[in-house]
């Protein structure tokens, strides 16, 4: 299994080399460089010259490519000039609060859809099944600023239950219980709306398990016996039919970190999304190729992630 693992590993090493090399040339094609909104108007065009000298900004892309790709190895992603920070340091605190809202997402997905999934599947063709069949068509129709909107105005606005902008009330003190519960709180519409959109998938795979399992010789076998039905279920059923919901599962998680960029703008939650967002909006190259560059290797992590998970849940894959 560790062989498997580590090849693996070694595998994702050239494929991050050419995520690398797709971003910075796709990033420099853009208007502006790491340079734009740090000059001061009032300058020289020869002043100017000199400082794109200074950072390097003149050299062919080759030379910028190896630049930047060495900083990054060290940390260093430059500076952005819209939060005149380190970008490092400003990824280190944006990413925190989409992690949590990631976590809290996954959670809600599962409860719902692991139970719609085992009774859509267990009762084929009945009007419970054909209600998770229209839930389902729904949620995948429904584009997630759409149902993000609508939770706002719902919940937000016109019921007033949650809070409808921010990631924390601005009279909590960290580190109190009350700063938590304010963080809980305002996660709650944009973790429920990413969750009603990610719910599809697992409930379709879950549902589709269960009719194949239903069928096999091993459930026969388990029913000609005398165990009880629901028994059945949670002990043959469901074991088998988790698997493909497993082997997802890393690039769910994934998925809702690099893909909650609309959600947490409506939201204004201050996330990786929202960063994402503000620095294409505001040229802000810097920015901008740090987050595509760490959200395709998130992506490669998602899929190593399913992989380890499935040799944990499926035993003949770790004997092979």
């Amino acid at each position: 299994m560790w062989k498997t693992i580590l090849r693996r590993i070694i595998l994702m090493i050239p494929q991050i080399v050419i995520l690398s090399i797709l971003v910075f040339v796709l990033g420099s094609l853009m208007p502006g460089d790491a340079l734009t909104g740090l000059i001061d108007p009032t300058i020289s065009a020869e002043q100017v010259e000199a400082m794109r000298e200074k950072l390097g900004l003149n050299k062919p892309m080759p030379e910028r490519y190896v630049d930047w790709v060495s900083g990054a190895i060290r940390g260093d992603f430059g500076r952005s000039w819209q939060h005149r920070q380190p970008v490092l340091s400003i990824i280190g605190q944006r990413i925190w609060p989409t992690l949590w809202l990631s976590l809290l997402t996954v959670i809600l997905t599962y409860i719902i859809a692991l139970p719609l999934g085992l009774l859509s599947g267990r009762y084929q063709n009945s009007w419970l099944d054909k209600g998770v069949n229209l839930y389902n068509f729904i949620s995948f129709s429904v584009p997630s600023f759409v149902l993000g909107l609508l939770m706002l105005w719902l919940f937000g606005y016109t019921l007033d239950w949650f809070p409808t902008r921010g990631t924390v009330g601005s009279s909590v003190s960290p580190g109190t219980l009350d700063y938590v519960l304010s963080r809980l709180n305002h996660m709650i519409l944009p973790a429920v709306t990413l969750a009603l959109i990610s719910t599809t998938g697992t409930i379709q795979y879950l549902r589709t398990g269960v009719i194949d399992a239903k069928t096999q010789d091993y459930v026969r076998t388990a029913r000609a016996k005398g165990v009880p039905e629901s028994k059945v279920y949670s002990r043959h059923i469901f074991r088998n039919s988790v698997l493909p919901i497993a082997a997802f599962m890393g690039y769910t998680i994934t998925g809702l970190i690099s893909g909650s960029v609309i959600t947490e703008t409506i939201f204004t939650y201050q996330g990786m999304g929202a960063l994402f967002v503000g620095s294409i909006s505001n040229r802000d190259f810097s920015v901008m190729t740090a987050l595509v560059l760490l959200f395709g290797i998130m992506s490669l992590l998602g899929t190593l992630l399913s992989d380890i998970i499935m040799v944990f849940v499926d035993p003949r894959i770790r004997i092979n």
